[in-house]
């Protein structure tokens, strides 16, 4: 029976463990040609994480949404009838993000989607859904000159938050016990040293806080890790250039 019970609390601390992990959405418009308005209605569009899938059907108006994607880079696959999609389409699955991929063609052997290259991600200009929030990719992370401090890297990137005389971070002036930081979805005291080669994404919110992450007035710190499917996917990445 003891067993038993070890057994019902290690499957419930997994469930817990997974649902609170770091999710997006990714979004975009599926057509058959870029010269015809005609919808790729119930053509399926989904992502790959192992031998998980993610994805939806594409509605009458061409529209698609995949829900609750576990954070990382992806690319696309579909398929419309017979027909499968080409075009190698990448898209960039942040923390309560939306990553919108623009218009596909899924009948034509090369398609361009407006802000994305063919070959790898590219940040767009604007992102959807990120009212009060900042977002630092692993790029930005890699590149920036203090990516061995993961505080003053975030403070660095955003003019909301000040470090004071005992390195603790603080978003406008309020108390730094008031912050809430999580790691890969649990929620943590404060953000310890990791190495920046292991960083995946880091998100800030210093207002429109969602209510699942707690009454907090001082705003909110997101850090998820690299995953195997994060490097794999990057692996990937790199062989469709050198090819």
């Amino acid at each position: 029976m003891k067993h038993g019970i070890k057994i019902v609390l290690v499957l419930l601390m997994s469930s817990l463990a997974y649902g609170q992990g770091s999710f997006g959405e990714i979004v975009g418009k599926v057509f058959e040609k870029s010269d015809s308005e005609v919808p790729a209605e119930y053509a399926k569009i989904w992502v790959e994480q192992g031998s998980t899938k993610f994805g939806a059907e594409v509605d009458s108006e061409g529209r698609f949404k995949i829900t609750a994607v576990p954070t990382g880079q992806y690319q696309l696959k579909g398929i419309y009838f017979t027909d499968t999609l080409d075009e190698v389409i990448y898209a960039n699955v942040q923390t309560d993000g939306i990553s919108n991929v623009g218009r596909i063609n899924i009948l034509e052997n090369v398609q361009v989607v407006e802000g994305f290259d063919v070959v790898e991600y590219e940040d767009p200009l604007i992102n959807f859904g990120d009212i009060g929030q900042s977002r630092i990719s692993s790029l930005d992370i890699m590149q920036s000159p203090v990516r061995n401090s993961p505080k003053q890297l975030i403070a660095s990137r955003n003019s909301d938050i000040k470090l004071n005389d005992n390195g603790d971070m603080m978003i406008r002036g309020a108390r730094a016990n008031d912050m809430a930081y999580f790691v890969d979805g649990v929620k943590t005291g404060e953000i310890n040293p990791i190495p920046s080669v292991a960083i995946g994404g880091i998100t800030v919110y210093t207002s429109a806080i969602p209510a699942k992450y707690g009454d907090t007035t001082g705003g909110v710190i997101i850090m998820e890790t690299k995953s195997y499917y994060d490097l794999w996917r990057a692996w990937k990445m790199q062989q469709n250039r050198e090819h």
